[in-house]
């Protein structure tokens, strides 16, 4: 005989097997005996929840020789449906019958009675895909079908069904299974095939079924086609390019050391093995939970994914792992917006490495700038007493004061394309300070008030979309996600207005560049690597081609009168 998927092989045959779904079992239970059977039954929920299983039992429970309601899986009837035999339990696929014609060929049968069984039961997989005009052939039978007819319509897509089929139905919707029940169902499934596995193992195959029971044993019968009958926590690692635990606990230390090396290299051998950096991205998350939790409650028994030598080893502040998480379930939400996961990932871990020294020089910073306004303030004559509050709150709007924006172009989504080298990027990053980057982080939220700007609008809004990233006197360097913004700072006819916008950020009227995140990721390496190897250049003058027109141009009016003038 040929072999037999482990999920069809352990298919439930009675209620009592389901894994999970007990409030719709018992509530069908109820209704078998109480004989209160509805002429529609509408079963939806994630794939590999029990739908088509349900509906299976039931046909069974409302055809079963040894009584109403039961399911003995010996008769004749119990023994037909289980087989796809029977007359009377009719399944069909509305993803390959969805038109009109197969359904008027289903109501056409709709009227005969019962053959063998006390019901007709129809199943229909995948309602979702039938056509509108299929629906509508089917509305007047699934409101008023013959007597002993029953429909139960599955599917993982409810929304796209009609209102008018949602209305006709009792509507019963699965949920994604435990994962202590899928365990529990793996574990007496692993003990009838004779099958070892190791705990962890197990876990790790049941956290990535992700609710789905149907999932978790197409998955289990990989593993034992790969493995064999003694499987380990490796196995599962090695076949579904997942890290351990002490890859990601080690990850995570080089963050909390701002080792970038480690960082970068890890990074790449996950790659290069196939990791999935989304799983991975999850499974950070989870750590950082167990440690919030830990931090938070000093309860060992709390911890579910790492134990308690893990926690020594990342002894980080709450407020510490709170940024973390933010930004890793940011970067995570991200990730189905970029074409390069694995980018985005190490632009994530670099930030992690980075945010103890951002937050330490954001004081420094702020006292620098009040001392730098202060003059301007005391120049105006009023009042000698001026408290260090005042002075705070009036920093901000100063920035726009200073900088006029009545020059600026209009703005273009094409145009001439400012060329620069990874050479000159490095050359900027030699300039750099971190002083430098804080002043325009810390007036980052003033662009906001930009963006309605009638000059400006367009330049804030763009930048909006960016990260400062690589800041001196004479140049800011930005990265984003979307190309189109790439392309549009670095156009030179925007060049002058993005300059000014800046200039309303950082006080320097300076170069504006922006790089994708790879170009961004692959500066940050040469950088590491030659200050590593001790080969970083000497600073030399920043020589990009950006034609900035630090004054306006004269209109066609101004020029006439200097020409009358020289006359």
């Amino acid at each position: 005989m040929s072999y037999k998927a482990l999920y069809r092989t352990y298919r439930p045959m009675t209620f009592d097997e389901v894994a999970g779904q007990k409030h719709i079992i018992q509530t069908l239970k109820n209704a078998l005996k109480e004989n209160k059977i509805a002429h529609a039954y509408l079963f939806c929920g994630p794939r590999g929840t029990g739908k088509t299983t349900m509906a299976r039992i039931f046909a069974k429970a409302l055809n079963c020789e040894k009584g109403f309601g039961e399911q003995c899986n010996e008769c004749e009837n119990c023994r037909a449906i289980i087989e796809g035999r029977h007359p009377d339990v009719i399944e069909i696929d509305a993803a390959s019958n969805r038109g009109i014609d197969d359904i008027r060929d289903l109501v056409s049968k709709v009227k005969y009675a019962p053959i063998l069984g006390q019901y007709k039961v129809y199943i229909i997989d995948e309602v979702h895909m039938m056509t509108n005009e299929a629906f509508n052939a089917l509305l007047k039978t699934l409101e008023e079908p013959p007597e002993k007819t029953v429909f139960i319509l599955a599917t993982t897509e409810p929304y796209k069904l009609m209102p008018t089929i949602l209305s006709r139905c009792q509507r019963y919707d699965f949920t994604k299974v435990s994962d202590g029940d899928i365990y529990n169902r793996l574990f007496d499934i692993l003990q009838n095939e004779h099958i070892q596995m190791d705990d962890d193992a197990l876990s790790s195959l049941v956290k990535l079924a992700d609710g789905g029971v149907r999932d978790a044993l197409s998955m289990l019968d990989q593993v034992i086609a790969y493995q064999g009958n003694n499987i380990t926590l490796k196995t599962i690692e090695e076949l579904y390019g997942l890290s351990s635990k002490e890859e990601k606990i080690n990850l995570l230390v080089a963050c909390d050391k701002k080792d970038i090396s480690t960082l970068t290299s890890t990074i790449q051998t996950f790659a290069e093995n196939g990791i999935d950096i989304k799983r991975l991205t999850l499974d950070l998350l989870d750590i950082l939970k167990d440690l919030l939790i830990y931090q938070t409650t000093k309860d060992e028994s709390l911890l579910k994914f790492i134990s308690i030598s893990d926690v020594d080893s990342l002894p980080l502040p709450v407020k510490k792992i709170n940024y973390w998480i933010d930004t890793l379930l940011q970067a995570n939400s991200q990730f189905k917006m970029v074409n390069n996961v694995l980018s985005l990932f190490e632009i994530t871990l670099l930030k992690l490495a980075s945010y103890e020294e951002e937050k330490k020089e954001e004081v420094k910073v702020i006292e620098k700038v009040v001392e730098v306004k202060k003059p301007t303030i005391i120049q105006e004559e009023k009042k000698e007493e001026i408290k260090t509050e005042e002075i705070k709150e009036e920093v901000l709007p100063l920035t726009f004061t200073n900088v006029s924006f009545s020059s600026v172009n209009t703005f273009v989504e094409e145009g001439t394309p400012i060329n620069y080298t990874l050479d000159d990027i490095v050359n900027i990053m030699v300039q750099a300070t971190k002083e430098e980057k804080t002043k325009i982080v810390n007036n980052w939220k003033l662009l906001d008030k930009l963006l309605t700007h009638p000059k400006v609008g367009k330049y804030a809004s763009t930048l909006k979309m960016t990260t400062p990233r690589i800041v001196c006197k004479s140049a800011v360097v930005f990265d984003s996600n979307f190309k189109s913004n790439v392309t549009k700072i670095n156009l030179k006819e925007n060049q002058y207005g993005f300059s000014k916008v800046v200039e309303a950020l950082y006080g320097e009227n300076c170069i504006v560049l922006c790089m994708s995140q790879q170009d961004y990721i692959e500066a940050v390496k040469k950088f590491t690597n030659l200050q590593q190897a001790n080969k970083l250049p000497s600073a030399r003058e920043i020589t990009i081609d950006v034609k900035i027109n630090s004054t306006p141009q004269k209109t066609q009016t101004e020029l006439l009168a200097e020409e009358l003038k020289g006359e």
